[in-house]
Formats: structure tokens, sequence, C-alpha cells
């Protein structure tokens, strides 16, 4: 340390002379001595410690270890479209110390911040007074200084307006008992209390129990100026701030306005649109009302905390009468990371809007939990403004908000404040990766609504989750839930848990368009409604919904329903222990063993050593180690083991030892060509006794059954004595020949000795065989088959045949034909008789007998 002689002797002497001289030596040693350790600390590797410099009002080593700690806990930070940062906010700057919550950390460094107060001092000792008169404005500067100070305010009001530096706080005596109201000159564009120097910005301010009155009514009544202008509390390119149990009224535009100082020209294109915003602000008790615009609102700010905050009645007086959105809680452009608990809105445009321009980027990973929405035209309300519409560009930004335990209770229309805006329980609009989980909608039964929707999903939103539903009392909108359809459709919807009570005709309508909305475990319950669920496709999944009270539970794709399908779509498996379903169209049921379908439209059910299908519209079912090979179509494995099929249009059946194959089958329907194959015996196992052909009378007329009959040209009538015996008219035919069942007989055209003439065509880039149609052929003529024609008759040839008996005949004699009727035959030719089933008769003019036809 340098000690210089500060009095001199007042004689010029030698003794002065020595004091002078003396204090030059010692200050050429001193300058000498600061050089030299100047010099050292140039070339030294650790001039001063971590603990001795500062750094954006920390020490470099509590800034060190705040780093390292974020680090350490590695949580990424997305602005909803890619990384920006790995931090933790569970992390306080101040000496590295993680805590279990971010409120946790806030409370650690607000006590921070109050150490940093070296003054406590009265606004009353510097010359305010509380008289709702004189002007205290210049008070409140000269109390609160450079900063560093804690300044307590006394009951009662104060004029002025307030600039608070970094490190200060201002406490009053608590919301309605003190005030702090703008003098009556003030001009529009000026705050009750701001930070002093946006640009540069401030930090560790915490303001708490005081009203803030714009007086709005001064000047014999003033407009808002716009932009961050004309609040009752703003706060731009802040950090560390606290604004606990205040009050904000009459305000020309917002209640308390947390943004940064050029939040209108911060695009979605910069990297850093929050660089100048605030960060880390916790709002709590406070109240909002009679405000020009918005009770709180944010723009380009983020870690915000929202809490146990009433916003009510606005004038709407920064807009025009009738066109005011002014929002009870607004979290606006470029905002994120915010959370919002337990907080009441009342009388405004929207409850709660999360949103932006179009031009700046949306609010994202906003978080709401236990609000209430009482009476706003809109309860929550989430959108993206300019990309909404189909012609306009999808949201980049738009992403990730929650809403936990939120209530709407009764929605109506505020015609003084948005005219033209109708209510709504909750929008969602633009805005992807959103949840709302325990949602309860309450309306009035008795209120008209207009015939709008509740809640709606629309405007291009994504993956959307609505799990936990409770709805009641609105009969008179249009629907319960609305999922817009369109070129600007919402899709990737889930809807869950929900119980709809006595509420709209129309429970849940989607749009056209919508492929993926997913409905599950839902109870809607209306008063002589019409529709539970309507859809115009069947895309919807739908799985254990309920519909009550409505004239249709579902109509779906023009399908009237009176319960509520279940539907799912995508590849399915269900009680299999294993199995893969590869395309969004196949299935796999109550199977066991390896199994996949690989196919569209494939179904494997009730296997086990194996199943896959491939191709199309192919299946294996109640088989062991069976399959369907190639790409074909419509091929099926039905009650086999070790089978493959590879036709396409068949169905086989086999069984076999060893590997699947072909080989195996012992069965195979046809269904190109109408065949069918069988390795064994096709036996039949009924009454049926005899092999019979449709041939048609001559006469065109009826023949009754029993009749013994002959051939005429191609045609039959009942056999005369002397006739050959073609046959009888049967019943009990077991084969029937003939029969011409599906369509006109000569559809395809045949060869000359009756072929049916092929041509090949392209399917499945494969050459199939098709027949050749009869250009005759006309569809549009409906086919009556023979079997229900009277010309046509079922004639038994071979087998064991009923025929009509006259009086002659006996059991083990030969018969002839006579008048159609079987007569003894005297020459012991003709037809065996095996026994006689009904004696003759003279009242029936016949017996009948079994005879034997070969």
């Amino acid at each position: 340390m340098l000690n210089l002689i500060k009095y001199y002797n007042t004689t010029k002497n030698a003794l002065r002379e020595y004091q002078i001289q003396s204090d030059m030596t010692d200050i050429e040693a001193g300058i000498n001595q600061n050089t030299n350790a100047l010099n050292f600390h140039k070339k030294a590797k650790a001039a001063h410690t971590a603990d001795q410099i500062t750094y954006g009002g920390f020490t470099v080593a509590e800034k060190l270890k705040y780093d390292t700690s974020r680090i350490d806990n590695l949580i990424l930070n997305s602005d909803g479209h890619n990384i920006n940062e790995l931090i933790d906010l569970r992390v306080s700057p101040i000496d590295g110390k993680t805590f279990a919550t971010v409120q946790g950390r806030m409370i650690y460094d607000y006590n921070y911040f109050k150490k940093k107060i070296d003054r406590v001092v009265h606004v009353d000792d510097f010359g305010a007074v509380a008289d709702g008169v004189t002007d205290c404005t210049q008070a409140f500067k000269d109390a609160i200084g450079e900063g560093n100070v804690e300044v307590h305010f006394s009951a009662g009001t104060y004029v002025g307006l307030i600039k608070v530096p970094s490190n200060c706080r201002l406490i009053g005596e608590g919301q309605g008992i003190t005030i702090i109201k703008l003098p009556e000159e003030t001009p529009a564009g000026e705050w009750v209390l701001t930070n002093a120097t946006h640009e540069i910005g401030n930090e560790g301010i915490h303001v708490k129990g005081i009203s803030f009155d714009w007086n709005k009514d001064r000047q014999g009544g003033l407009r808002a100026a716009g932009g961050i202008q004309s609040s009752c509390v703003t706060f731009a390119n802040t950090k560390y701030l606290w604004i606990d149990d205040c009050n904000a009224i009459n305000a020309g535009l917002h209640g308390f306005d947390i943004t940064a100082p050029t939040y209108d020209h911060k695009e979605q294109t910069e990297p850093d649109y929050t660089a100048q915003g605030c960060k880390f602000v916790w709002i709590n008790n406070c109240r909002a009302s009679n405000y020009g615009d918005d009770g709180i609102t944010t723009h380009y700010s983020e870690y915000l905390f929202i809490n146990n905050c009433h916003c009510i009645n606005p004038s709407g007086e920064a807009h025009e009468e009738g066109k005011s959105n002014s929002n009870g809680i607004e979290i606006d452009d470029g905002t994120k990371n915010i959370w919002l608990f337990n907080n009441y809105t009342s009388g405004n445009s929207r409850g709660v809007e999360v949103k932006a321009h179009k031009l700046w980027p949306a609010a994202s990973n906003v978080h709401i939990t236990s609000h209430v929405s009482y009476r706003d035209t809109r309860s929550y309300d989430l959108r993206h403004i300019g990309h909404h519409l189909a012609n306009e560009p999808w949201s980049d930004t738009a992403r990730d908000v929650t809403l936990v335990n939120c209530t709407s209770i009764e929605p109506v229309y505020n015609d003084k404040i948005y005219r033209d805006l109708s209510p709504r329980a909750l929008v969602i609009s633009a805005y992807q990766r959103v949840q709302v989980l325990g949602f309860n909608a309450i309306g009035d039964p008795t209120y008209d609504y207009k015939d709008n929707p509740m809640i709606a999903f629309q405007y291009k939103s994504r993956k959307i989750t609505l799990d936990g539903l409770l709805m009641s009392g609105f009969a008179k909108a249009s629907s319960d839930i609305y999922v817009t359809g369109g070129v600007q459709r919402t899709d990737d919807v889930i809807i869950t848990n929900f119980h709809v009570h006595d509420s709209a005709p129309v429970g849940i309508a989607i749009g056209g368009g919508v492929y993926y909305v997913n409905l599950t475990n839902g109870f809607l319950h209306t008063r002589g409604g019409t529709t539970g669920i309507t859809s115009p496709n069947a895309q919807t999944n739908m799985i254990n919904v309920r519909a009550v009270g409505y004239e249709n539970a579902a109509i779906i794709a023009g399908q009237k329903y009176s319960s509520v399908p279940t539907n799912i779509k995508g590849g399915f498996r269900a009680a299999s222990s294993s199995g893969h379903p590869l395309t969004d169209t196949s299935a796999i049921l109550a199977n066991s063993g390896e199994v996949i379908a690989k196919g569209e439209r494939n179904l494997i059910a009730a296997t086990s050593g194996g199943a896959t299908t491939e191709g199309s519209r192919n299946g294996v079912m109640f088989s062991y180690n069976s399959h369907t090979v190639g790409a074909t179509g419509s091929s099926l494995v039905l009650v086999s083991k070790n089978v493959k099929n590879s036709k396409e249009y068949s169905i086989a059946l086999g069984h076999g030892e060893g590997a699947a194959s072909e080989s195996n089958k012992k069965i195979e329907f046809d269904a190109l060509n109408g065949t069918v194959r069988s390795k064994g015996a096709i036996e039949s196992v009924s009454d049926l006794k005899d092999l019979a052909e449709y041939f048609e009378s001559v006469d065109g007329k009826s023949i009754d059954a029993g009749y013994l009959v002959t051939l005429e040209g191609d045609r039959i009538r009942k056999a005369l004595q002397g006739d050959d015996i073609l046959g009888v008219i049967s019943k009990t035919a077991g084969v029937v020949l003939g029969g011409a069942a599906f369509d006109w007989t000569d559809r395809y055209l045949r060869d000359e000795f009756g072929g049916l003439v092929y041509q090949t065509i392209k399917r499945d880039g494969k050459d199939i065989p098709v027949p050749v149609e009869n250009p005759d052929y006309n569809p549009e003529i409906e086919y009556v088959s023979r079997e229900n024609r009277p010309e046509w008759h079922i004639v038994g040839l071979i087998g064991q045949v009923y025929v009509r008996i006259d009086e002659t005949v006996q059991a083990g004699d030969k018969i002839k034909a006579k008048y159609g009727k079987g007569t003894k035959s005297e020459d012991g030719t003709g037809l065996k008789v095996m026994r006689i089933k009904q004696p003759y008769t003279k009242e029936k003019g016949y017996g009948v007998a079994l005879v034997f036809m070969r």
C-alpha cells in the first residue's frame, strides 16, 4: 500500500523539500511495482480466479458451475421443429444447484436476488404522498435510484409512473390497498410500471402488493397507442422477474405484458427470436380487469409461470366496438416454455388464447393446468393466423401444447367485445402435438348456440389427443365435437375416455377426407338427437363406444347403425400369441406359431404351426402349417394341414405330413371356372338317390313328379306306351346337371364340341385365360334360373327313383310306360320295381313304386 505525506511543511525549507522528494520516490516505486505486476499479469496463465470475475450479474465460477450442471442433466429443448440447445431449467445459474421443479429453482433464485438489495426505503420519505392527487413520479425515481433497493409504498393512491432498474423490490400493502395511477397529463403510450431499459434489459425485479391503474379516462378518454405501449405493466427484455399479488385495471392495451422491445419485428426465420424477450418470469395471484385488449399477454419470451391469476371483463376499447379480440390470457407470438396453473377468466373473447400472427412464430411448449373459463366466448383457442386455409403455408412452429384438468363453463356470445365470434369450449387450428387431458365442458341447455359445434379441431391441425372428456348441456349446439374435413382438414386425432351427457343433437361429427381418427371408450347421450357419430367414410377407428338417445347411434359412409360399430383400421392382431399383419388391411386372429400376413386384405385365423399369406385377398383359416404363396389373388386354405395354395380364385382343403406342399391338397374349389376337384370320393349322406339332369318340356308346361318321360327332339313329354323311357320327374336327385343356376347358359361362346372358348387377359401382371362372352348376352335382363321356371324339370336318369304306377304293378315286376305311369311289362323287359312305397288307389289314380333306373 502506498502511503504519501498529505500535509507538507508550509515553510519552504529543507523539511518541505525532503517531504516532496520522499513522496516522489514512493510514487515512482508504486508505478514501477504496478507496471511489473501488469506485465506479469499479461503473461500469467491464471491472472484471476473465476470467483474474482463477474459475468452477467454472476461470477464466472457461478456461471461455469451452472453450465456444467445443465449439461450433466441433458434435457433437450426444442422449438417444436428442431433441437435448439441442451438445457435443464431446474438448475440455478447462481451455483449450479439442481431442484426437483423449475418453480423450486426460481424461488431459490429469488432469494439470491434479494441478497443484492443493500437499501430499504419508503417512497413517502422522498416526498411521495398517497393522496390520489400529488404527482409522485420524481419521488419514485429518487427512492429507487440506480437500483439494489427495496422500496415500500403506503396504503392509498399514488399518482405517477415508475421505470424500475435491475435488482429492485417494490412492495405495497396489497391489491386495492396500495394503488399507483397514471397522472392526468400522461401521454397514451406510457405505462404505469415498466423496466428502465428495454433495449439493454434488466434483471432481478420483484413487485408485490400493488394495484396499477392506467387511468384510461384521463384527458377525456385515451385509446391505446399500439405496439408494446399503453399497458398497465410492461416488462421487456427482463430476466428474473416476480410479480406477486398485483392488480392491473383500466389498461389502454394490456393489463400485464411480458414482451420484447421489438416483438412485432421478429420473424419465424430468425434463429433466436426470444433473444430480447423476458426470461424466468413468475406472475402469481394477480388480477386484471377492464383492459382494452388482453388481461395478461406474452410475446417472444420464455420460461414463464402464470399462477392463480384472474382476468375478467375487458373493456375492449383498444379496438373498434364489436371487433375486439380481448382475451383473458394470451400466449402470443414467439412465446415458448410457459406454464399456467390455477387461473380464472371470464367475459373475454377468449379465455386462454395460444396463437401467433401470420409472419411470426407461434407460441410453443405451452402447458395449461387447472384453468377455469366462465362465460368467455371461446374458452380455449389455439391458432396460428395465416396458416389455416388450403392456400396458406403450414405452420412450422405451432407445436406442443397441453391442457390438463381445464374447465369451460357456459361459453356465450359477446357482441360488445367481439360480435361475430361464435362460442366454443375448445378450438384447435394449425397446431400439432396437442394433448388435452381431463377436460370438462359445461353448457347451458337453454342457451342458443346457433347451430355451432362446441369443440372444434380444424384448419390443418394434427396430432391431437383428447383423453378424459366430461361434457354436458349443449343441447342447442350443432354437435359436441367437430373434426373438420376437406382440403384444410384436421387429422391424426385420438379421442378416448369421453362421457357426453344431455348434450348436442350430434355427438361427434367427422368431415370428409379425414382418415385417422380414433374413438375409444366413450359414451354419448342426448335427448331426441339425430346421430351419435357421423362420418362420410368408414376410416374412423371405433372401439367400445356407446350412443344413447339418438335416432341413429352412428351414420358411417351413409349407412345407419342402431349401435356404434366396432371399427378397427390398420394391420390388426388379436387373441394371438404371435404374428405380424404387415399391411394396413391385414388381420391375424386367434393364432399361435409364426404367422405373417404379408399382402393387402389378408386374413389368417385360428391357425397353428405357422401360416403365411401373400398376394391380395388371400387367407388361411382353421389350419396347421398352411400357406398361400405367390402374387395370386383370392386364394384360401381351409381346414388343412401342411397345404400350400398358389391358385387364384380357389379354396384348397387338404392334409399331409412333412413340409407344406401343393401336393397335399385333397379338394379344390375353382371359382374362376366353377369346377370342383377331389382326390377322394364324393359321397351323399342324405336320402337323395339319383343322378339327374334338367330338361325342358315340349309344351312349356309343368310335368308333375313321378311321371315317366321320353325325349321329343331335345325336349321331354310324358312317355306313352311303346316310347323309350328317358327317366322320371324326380324330387330325390343327389346330383343335378344342366341347372344353369347363375346365368344364361349361352352367356359364353362355345366351340363345336360344347367346350368354352377362351381368351387371355393380363391380371396382376399375369396372363389369365377367361371365357369369351357372347355378344348377344344382355346383363340388363334379369335372369331367372331353371329351377324357378315351370317348363324346366329335373329328370332322374340313373339310380333309385320314385315312379307313378297303375294297379297292375307289384314289387319285383318290370315296368314300361303307359300315359306317363309305370305298367307291368308282359315281356319281362323294362325298369325293375324294388318295392311299393304307396299302393295304387282309385281316389288318386296311381300308386308309387321305388324303381331302379339305368
